[in-house]
């Protein structure tokens, strides 16, 4: 009697060259992968930095409001003879852009002082800056500095007086303008104009 050996399967791999095929499909696929995820996380980047720097100009817009509609009309001695400052005075050249004196100052500790408060706004080298004084006839006192912008290229105000007329200076104790325009050219934004209303 004949036996006839079982047929044996033969088991089939990959070539080499199908290795080497797939290799290369399978690193395409990961660059193009790596491509489109760089992509997004420098696009949330972006994102980010453009989101944060619109905060600070919000925030610059909140304190420039907030300090105008307190302006009172409450001058500074400089403690040098007679000599006093304007309670507005705008074009202060060296020493600053704008500078007067607001009310509501608040004191949570309860310390004696006034709840008055004398501001200043200074653009030095392109940064926009809040100096603020717990005084309002400080004389060598130290302020509380805050950079609020950088990258200003201009900041210009303008003031409506009681007969709807523009100017463009203000240094006046016995009144307050009716409106301050304020006018910033920045790097990032352009061309920035807000209305303040004041009475």
């Amino acid at each position: 009697m004949k036996v006839i050996p079982p047929k044996i399967k033969m088991s089939k791999g990959f070539t080499l060259l199908e290795l080497m095929v797939a290799m290369v499909i399978f690193s395409f696929m990961s660059i193009m992968a790596y491509g489109a995820l760089a992509n997004v996380f420098k696009s949330n980047e972006v994102i980010s930095s453009q989101e944060l720097k619109l905060k600070k100009l919000q925030r610059s817009m909140m304190f420039i409001e907030r300090d105008l509609r307190q302006l009172v009309l409450r001058s500074r001695s400089t403690g040098y003879g007679q000599s006093v400052s304007p309670a507005l005075d705008y074009g202060l050249d060296a020493e600053g852009i704008i500078e007067f004196t607001r009310a509501g100052n608040s004191n949570p500790a309860g310390l004696v002082r006034s709840s008055l408060q004398r501001i200043r706004y200074v653009v030095d080298d392109g940064r926009f800056s809040r100096l603020s004084w717990n005084i309002v006839d400080h004389i060598d006192a130290e302020p509380v500095s805050m950079l609020l912008l950088e990258n200003v290229d201009l900041l210009v105000f303008r003031f409506l007086d009681n007969k709807n007329n523009w100017q463009e200076t203000w240094s006046s104790t016995a009144q307050s303008p009716k409106a301050i325009e304020l006018t910033i050219e920045h790097k990032n934004w352009g061309k920035i104009i807000r209305l303040f209303s004041i009475q």
